[in-house]
């Protein structure tokens, strides 16, 4: 759907959603629906709601994580601990096209919500259920946070000293197993939605966050199951696919392992010469270089600021980079071209929008979305929308 006021394309239009998430994987998942149009409705325990409310940083009494991820939902205070108020979430259930849950396998059965029943009284109800290691297995029943499952599923970015082992600096605000759970939970939701809208038959998906991590080292789990052995990395040794030392003293990414572009960096530097060095084994199509080729290159790299090797790099056509931090992004000048932030969208904090963009507007899902409503505000104003009470 095309709003020609707002140009905001909202695919999802018309889809209610009932969240029953809480903290990054699941909000981040029912927020994707929510900037694809779908209407999702928080039901959050009563004067507590969702806590990552209150997880800081805080910009005065809104948590930046809430304020980023819950934008666009309304809020319904329901304890489902209670019989009257579980019975409202299942006359509200009726009316949805979709829930979205997170929890240990088991915990709302424990308090009388059967999803199993309600997807045999509505087969096309779609129920995503998000959970640290998913619903089967040794390690379903674990607690989980980012970085345990990180850690479990290979992913945690660690700094290893003598005495001490540490998370290491500089790596994504949020693990990665929440945020590939979350994009899974999404991309199967909307899947599932459209299986229901044009087969009448829905899902209950089984959603696991470690699952997620440990599927993007997929090269390396098939080589071990095929080889019985680990797979080889000898990337300290690589010089074409390496980070590098400019004259500012800023690291800059170098990823010349394909023979053009490797040409192409030769040309750019006047250093044909070096040409001969490419080695590509066997007629490969890349070369990772080594040791020897690496010395040379750290000299050059050496002879010039991050900023002028970027600009070399975008002018002879070689992929390469300066390594950033979250905190570079804000005030990038790609960020800003990209329109990936709305300025002044609450007071000072501007709304970092979605990575979908629309070719047609130049929009963005989520572009001009309200916060979420506080906890419990709109409990009246939905029971009267969905069940005209």
């Amino acid at each position: 759907m095309v709003d020609d006021d707002s140009r905001a394309y909202l695919p999802l239009a018309g889809v209610r959603v009932l969240d029953l998430a809480k903290l990054i994987p699941g909000d981040l998942a029912t927020r994707v629906l929510a900037d694809l149009g779908a209407e999702v409705v928080k039901v959050e325990m009563p004067g507590s709601g969702d806590y990552l409310r209150r997880i800081p940083p805080m910009d005065g009494d809104q948590s930046f994580h809430h304020l980023t991820l819950n934008r666009g939902k309304r809020s319904v205070a329901l304890d489902l601990r209670r019989t009257e108020d579980r019975e409202t979430f299942f006359r509200l259930a009726d009316k949805a096209d979709a829930i979205v849950e997170v929890s240990q396998p088991g915990r709302f059965l424990e308090m009388g919500v059967d999803f199993a029943e309600m997807r045999r009284r509505r087969p096309e109800l779609v129920i995503c259920s998000i959970s640290g290691f998913g619903q089967t297995g040794p390690l379903a029943t674990l607690p989980s946070h980012g970085y345990s499952m990180d850690a479990l599923a290979g992913t945690a970015i660690v700094r290893r000293d003598p005495d001490r082992t540490h998370f290491a600096d500089g790596g994504p605000v949020s693990s990665i197993s929440g945020e590939g759970g979350a994009n899974a939970a999404a991309t199967a939701t909307i899947a599932a939605l459209f299986a229901a809208r044009t087969t009448g038959r829905g899902a209950w998906i089984d959603i696991s966050c470690w699952d997620a991590a440990a599927e993007m080292s997929r090269a390396a789990i098939a080589y071990r199951a095929a080889r019985n052995a680990p797979r080889p990395n000898e990337m300290g040794e690589w010089s074409l696919y390496a980070i590098y030392r400019s004259s500012d003293d800023r690291d800059v990414v170098l990823c010349a392992i394909e023979q053009k572009f490797f040409e192409q960096f030769c040309r750019g530097l006047g250093r044909e010469d070096l040409l001969e060095r490419w080695s590509a084994a066997g007629g490969n199509a890349v070369d990772y270089g080594d040791l020897t080729l690496r010395d040379e290159l750290d000299k050059i790299f050496r002879s010039a600021t991050a900023d002028e090797w970027l600009q070399r790099f975008i002018d002879w056509d070689v992929p390469g980079g300066i390594v950033q931090t979250p905190d570079d992004l804000a005030g990038a000048a790609h960020t800003e071209a990209r329109g990936l932030i709305e300025r002044n969208w609450r007071g000072t904090v501007p709304n970092v929008l979605s990575p979908i963009r629309w070719m047609d507007s130049g929009t963005r899902p989520g572009q001009s979305a309200r916060p979420c409503s506080e906890v419990g505000a709109d409990t009246a104003a939905v029971l009267d929308d969905w069940l005209g009470e």
